[in-house]
């Protein structure tokens, strides 16, 4: 980068939170991984429709809908193209095809109380590449290429525990490990010895869930969920160019989440919905690349999900649903880029932050129920889009697409 001294870089690399960006933890894009078939397939419904293993990272206390031992599996196969437009520059896009897996046992040692275990194994796979990625440096606009490799690792644990016939409550606990890696280069080079940036960050943490099911008349379910906020901590090494190796410390965050829902039978039919409340902006302060002079704050905003649709019984053994869900973005634009040298800076929409853009999921799915097999197949659609107003960082047009279709399968032992 000709012209641009070290302490240019780090501003470059700071004032866009251009580490966060690339260290999102895999586990936060809920915009579109769910952990279960029935919840991806119905636009994220998650507090009425779980059981068994997959109620463990949802709302634990459905866990107690299974059979004395239940495993479980699901595949999806996901594709994601997201495109980011800055003005007088040639669109960006992260384009991805993956098969995202999911896996999870329950025991039910009596009628009254079920364990269960959930795994998410997301393992990384070889380097997104992305080119030419615009970014502004010091009011000059400069394109970088960059290398990332990220892997996870969820794991839930709970219980559900019936009090009587019609009420259930449950807790678990959702520990995330994850491992990122990246590597930024000056756009059209290969040289990793003059490699503006490379870094690896290393991480887990732990959330908790608390659950209820309540059957207040025979035709209505209602279910609730809180999940605990955690503010995440990784350590690191990080290289920039000219300098030393040098030990670093990350902080993310994932919000507190409140979710309740109600599902009402009206024989062949059934309508659900279902609100979830994420808390992000108690995260404002929590998120850090690590580096000295990014912004001190992120202008995470609250967000208010909405889901709704309903299912039609085909025959005692067959059931089909189709659904809607509308997901806000998290954050807004933030500081101005004309004072984001002001120490009291926020940050504000991020390249390669997905939950940053407003999106509507469009779901159907299948169920057929046999001999002590359950299969779950269906599909989703989601679309969105954003623009941040050519005075705040990261200006420009941001759209998504994904589109997924897989199946999940328990098998049920007496």
């Amino acid at each position: 980068m000709p012209g641009f001294n070290l302490k240019s870089v780090v501003l470059f690399l700071t004032s866009t939170a251009f580490v966060d960006i690339f260290f999102a933890p895999a586990a936060r894009a809920q915009s579109f991984l769910f952990p279960g078939a029935s919840v991806g397939f119905e636009s994220g419904l998650s507090q009425t429709n779980t059981r068994g293993p997959v109620a463990i990272p949802n709302n634990p206390a459905n866990a107690v809908i299974t059979k004395r031992f239940e495993l479980y599996a699901d595949m999806t196969i996901l594709n994601v193209n997201y495109t980011y437009t800055r003005e007088g520059y040639d669109p960006v896009s992260i384009k991805l095809t993956a098969p995202p897996v999911n896996f999870g046992v329950s025991f039910k040692p009596n009628p009254k109380i079920a364990l269960g275990a959930f795994v998410t194994p997301r393992p990384g796979a070889k380097p997104q590449v992305v080119k030419n990625v615009p970014q502004d440096l010091g009011g000059e606009i400069t394109t970088v290429d960059v290398y990332a490799t990220q892997g996870s690792f969820i794991t839930g644990f709970g219980l559900g525990f019936k009090v009587n016939n019609n009420t259930a409550l449950g807790v678990s606990t959702i520990e995330t490990a994850e491992d990122t890696q990246i590597v930024v280069r000056n756009a059209g080079t290969t040289d990793d010895k003059n490699a503006l940036l490379g870094a690896r960050f290393i991480g887990s943490s732990f959330q908790v869930i608390a659950g209820f099911r309540h059957i207040p008349v025979p035709r209505l379910t209602l279910a609730g969920s809180y999940k605990t906020a955690v503010q995440k901590e990784y350590n690191g090494r990080l290289i920039l160019k000219g300098d030393e190796d040098d030990t670093v410390k990350r902080k993310g965050f994932s919000p507190a989440v409140l979710a309740v829902g109600a599902e009402y039978r009206l024989g062949v039919p059934t309508a659900f919905g279902e609100l979830r409340r994420e808390f992000w902006s108690a995260g404002a302060s929590s998120v850090s690349t690590g580096i000295p002079g990014a912004p001190a704050k992120t202008a995470f905003e609250d967000t208010l999900i909405v889901i709704m649709g309903g299912r039609f019984r085909i025959n005692n053994d067959q059931v089909a649903s189709a659904s809607v869900g509308f997901y806000p973005p998290n954050v807004g634009n933030g500081t101005p880029t004309s004072k984001t040298v002001n120490p009291d800076a926020v940050g504000g929409v991020q390249f390669g932050e997905f939950d940053g853009i407003s999106r509507t999921m469009f779901s159907g799915s299948y169920r057929a129920s046999l001999k002590n097999l359950d299969i779950t197949g269906g599909f989703n659609f989601i679309s969105g889009s954003r623009t941040v107003p050519a005075n705040y960082p990261g200006a420009g047009r941001y759209d998504l697409t994904v589109f997924s279709v897989g199946a999940g399968v328990s098998k049920y032992f007496k």
